[in-house]
């Protein structure tokens, strides 16, 4: 069985500064290069890096260098499925500029979102697949297409970043990651748990809230809750901690562990990347996660 990611792909140009930049003041960059990255591509390559088969599909590519650059990464994955990636003649590749500052933390430049094309989810694209992850990193559409075959055809749908009881993906998923730091820039004055035990009730899903280097909270469908500290690390990059928690949590669910303990190894892998610059230039194997995941309390 095979795991469906299914969203943004696109090549980042990854940028470390001294700080972020304001008017009149630039910052400094000491170091930059390009590589894989979008929710999608990055869950898949760290799955199909530990050896589970991954389908990947969602933005097309173009016929342009960038589009080339992504393909050769993709091409050096055997257990890595991207027949359903168009490539269009004349296309610009998606691209994202990742400004990482010496704390950690990011933020983006997304170029030419508005030019962003999508492959439909197939029924031949969900054969044979256990969970589909989506992402929430563009239009909904298509998005929702996916779940809604999902849900159709019994497969399981992990998807992150919704932050609504009243969000049309809600009653299609079966578990939900969110954030604590989002939860309280989007809902001030609501806490995390709070607006997670509203979104539990309204979509009768598994929720599960990450919250940077504080324990992570599961509420399990039936409503119990389980608290799972990460390890303590010093952050080089928190670019697609998220992305990467869930593919250590789709690892423990191929499987087959119980949630409970799938959550752990998606702590273990969310702390495991943080450790690198980018989000797919080094590809820790699977030795690094079960040594990791030896930190998880």
């Amino acid at each position: 069985m095979t795991i469906l990611c299914y969203g943004e792909i696109d090549l980042d140009i990854y940028v470390a500064l001294d700080r972020l930049p304001t008017m009149e003041r630039s910052a400094w960059c000491s170091e930059d290069f390009e590589n894989v990255g979008g929710a999608a591509a990055n869950s898949a390559l760290w799955l199909a890096n530990w050896g589970v088969p991954t389908r990947l599909a969602g933005h097309d590519l173009g016929d342009d260098r960038a589009g080339d650059a992504v393909r050769e990464v993709f091409d050096a994955h055997p257990q890595l499925d991207t027949r359903y990636i168009a490539c269009h003649k004349g296309y610009r590749s998606p691209r994202c500029q990742c400004l990482v500052t010496p704390d950690g933390e990011r933020s983006f430049i997304t170029h030419w979102p508005n030019e962003v094309r999508m492959t439909a989810p197939t029924a031949e694209m969900l054969e044979g697949v256990a969970w589909l992850n989506l992402d929430m990193s563009g239009p909904l559409p298509r998005r929702l297409q996916a779940a809604e075959m999902a849900k159709e055809g019994g497969i399981p749908v992990l998807i992150n970043d919704v932050y609504s009881a009243d969000h049309p993906l809600l009653p299609l998923v079966d578990v939900l990651v969110m954030s604590g730091a989002v939860a309280r820039s989007r809902k001030p004055g609501t806490e995390p748990l709070e607006l997670a035990q509203e979104l539990h009730r309204a979509g009768n899903c598994h929720v599960i809230i990450t919250d940077a280097s504080a324990a992570l909270t599961l509420i399990s469908r039936e409503g119990s809750q389980h608290r799972i500290a990460p390890p303590a690390i010093q952050a080089v990059d928190t670019t697609g901690a998220g992305d990467i928690f869930k593919s250590g949590l789709l690892y423990g669910l191929w499987r087959g562990l119980p949630l409970r303990e799938a959550v752990r190894w998606g702590a273990a892998a969310g702390s495991l990347i943080c450790q690198f610059a980018g989000t797919t230039k080094t590809l820790a194997p699977l030795s690094a996660l079960r040594d990791m995941l030896g930190s998880v309390a």
